[in-house]
C-alpha cells in the first residue's frame, strides 16, 4: 500500500501535496472501497466462503477484489521511479537508509495498530461465521509480516493482511532491482529487461504451482504476484520525462478501463456458464495468468492518470480524502465486519450491512490516519529534510574561505557560494 504523496516545507512546518499525483490518491481510494464492498458481499453470506458462487452477480461481486491488484501495480510504479530516474538520467540512486525508514514509517505503525485491534476485537469470537483464527503460537508470524509462510496463519485473523506480507517482500527485493537498473544502460529498452524478466518469472511460477495443490502459501507469495509489480515498473520507465498529449492520455485511461472491465466480465461469465467457452481450459489458464490482463489495464490507467493534469473527479476532495485513509480502511474493515457479525449486529443483506458498517469503518480509519500514520510520516519526512540539509551544508563554501552565511543559510553580501545543482 502506498501513502498519499507527502513532503515537507524547508522548515518542516507543514505538509503539502504533489498535485501531479492527486489522481492516483483518488484511484487508491476507489481501490480500497472496492475491496471493502467485496468483503461486505462476502461476510453477509450465511457461510462466508469466496468460492461459494452460483450466479453471475456473485461472480461479478467477487471481481471487486481486483482493488488489491491496483495496490501492487501502484507500488511497482511509485517505488521504482527514483531508481529509474537515476538510471535514465545518470543521477544519484536513492538512499537505502531513507528508503527503509520511509517504508517502515508508511506501513508498520498502522499495521501493528490494526493487528492489536484485530486480536482485541476478534479473539473472543471463535465460531463466528467467516472468522478463522491462527494458532496462538503463530501470532509472531504476523509481527514479522511472515503470516503467508504458514498454512496455519495465511489468510487468518485479518485476511487482507496477506498482501502486506507480499508488499514487504517486494520492498526487500526492490533495492536489488534498483541496483541492477543503475548498472544497465540508461535506455528505456535496456531498463525494461528486468521488469519483463519478472513478468516471465511470475508466469512460470504460477504455471509450476497450477493444479498442484500448493495452497495459499504458494498463491499468496511474491513470486505469484511479481507480474503486477513489474507492470507498474514498466509504466514508470515508459512515462519517465514524457508528457503524453491529451488524446494519448485519454487512450491510456480508456483502454485501461476497458481491459479491466473485459477481464472481470470474462472471469465472471465463464464460471457462471454465460460465455459458451470451454470452462476447464480457461480455468487452468486463469490459474497461470491470474489477473495479469487487469494488471495491464491498471498500469495503462495509472500511466494515463499520472501524466494527466489534476483530475476534478479522482483528484477531488472526497476521493483524495478516501485515498488518504485507504490503508487503514483496508486494514480495519474486515475486523469490524466480523466483530459486528459476531455480536449479531451485522445485517445479512449487503446494502443494509454497508449502511451499518461504513460509519464505524471510516471513523476508525480516519483516527488511524490522524493519530498513528500521519505523525510518523511527517516525522520521517522531517528526518529526510534534515539529512538533505546536512548533506548540502558542507558543500557551501565561500570565495574568501570563511563560509560567511546569514542566519537563513544564505551567503552574506560580498560572499559567493557554490552549491550543487
Amino acid at each position: 500500500m502506498q501513502a498519499p504523496v507527502v513532503s515537507t516545507t524547508r522548515d518542516a512546518s507543514h505538509t503539502n501535496h504533489d498535485r501531479r499525483l492527486e489522481s492516483l490518491d483518488g484511484l487508491r481510494g476507489i481501490a480500497a472501497l472496492s475491496i471493502f464492498l467485496f468483503h461486505v458481499w462476502l461476510y453477509t453470506m450465511p457461510s462466508p466462503v469466496a468460492s461459494d458462487r452460483s450466479t453471475f452477480g456473485d461472480y461479478a461481486a467477487h471481481e471487486l477484489r481486483l482493488g488489491v491488484v491496483v495496490f501492487f501495480v501502484l507500488s511497482g510504479f511509485l517505488l521504482s521511479r527514483p531508481w529509474y530516474r537515476a538510471a535514465l538520467d545518470g543521477g544519484r540512486p536513492p538512499s537505502l537508509r531513507r528508503f527503509v525508514r520511509a517504508r517502515a514509517a508508511r506501513i508498520a505503525p498502522a499495521y501493528y495498530a490494526a493487528l492489536l485491534g484485530s486480536v482485541a476485537l476478534l479473539w473472543g469470537l471463535a465460531g463466528t461465521p467467516g472468522l478463522r483464527l491462527p494458532p496462538p503460537g503463530e501470532l509472531s508470524l504476523f509481527v514479522a509480516f511472515a503470516q503467508n509462510l504458514s498454512p496455519g496463519s495465511v489468510m487468518k485473523l485479518d485476511p487482507p493482511m496477506w498482501s502486506l506480507g507480499v508488499e514487504v517482500s517486494f520492498y526487500a527485493l526492490l533495492p536489488l532491482l534498483g541496483w541492477l537498473a543503475v548498472r544497465l544502460p540508461g535506455r528505456r529498452r535496456a531498463q525494461a529487461i528486468v521488469p519483463l524478466a519478472l513478468i516471465a518469472a511470475g508466469l512460470v511460477f504460477n504455471w509450476t504451482i497450477a493444479g498442484h495443490g500448493v495452497g495459499l502459501v504458494g498463491s499468496k507469495s511474491l513470486p505469484a504476484m511479481l507480474p503486477y509489480f513489474a507492470l507498474g515498473m514498466l509504466a514508470a520507465i515508459a512515462l519517465h520525462r514524457r508528457a503524453p498529449a491529451t488524446r494519448a492520455r485519454r487512450g491510456l485511461i480508456g483502454g485501461g478501463l476497458a481491459l479491466v472491465a473485459s477481464d472481470a466480465f470474462l472471469k465472471a461469465a465463464v464460471p457462471a456458464g454465460l460465455s459458451g467457452l470451454p470452462t476447464d481450459d480457461l480455468a487452468q489458464s486463469f490459474l497461470i495468468v491470474r489477473d495479469l490482463p487487469s494488471a495491464i489495464g491498471f498500469a495503462l490507467l495509472i500511466a494515463g492518470l499520472a501524466a494527466a493534469p489534476h483530475s476534478a473527479v479522482l483528484g477531488g476532495r472526497v476521493l483524495r480524502g478516501l485515498g488518504a485513509i485507504s490503508y487503514p480502511l483496508y486494514l480495519w474493515h474486515v475486523p469490524v465486519l466480523i466483530a459486528l457479525r459476531g455480536y449479531g449486529l451485522l445485517p445479512l443483506d449487503p446494502l443494509l450491512a454497508l449502511a451499518v458498517t461504513i460509519g464505524p469503518v471510516l471513523a476508525i480509519s480516519t483516527l488511524s490516519w490522524v493519530l498513528v500514520e500521519r505523525p510518523v510520516l511527517e516525522w520521517s519526512a522531517r528526518r529526510d529534510e534534515r539529512a538533505r540539509a546536512e548533506r548540502q551544508a558542507p558543500q557551501r563554501t565561500s570565495v574568501s574561505g570563511r563560509g560567511d552565511i546569514d542566519r537563513h543559510g544564505r551567503p552574506e553580501i560580498g560572499a559567493l557560494s557554490t552549491e550543487p545543482a
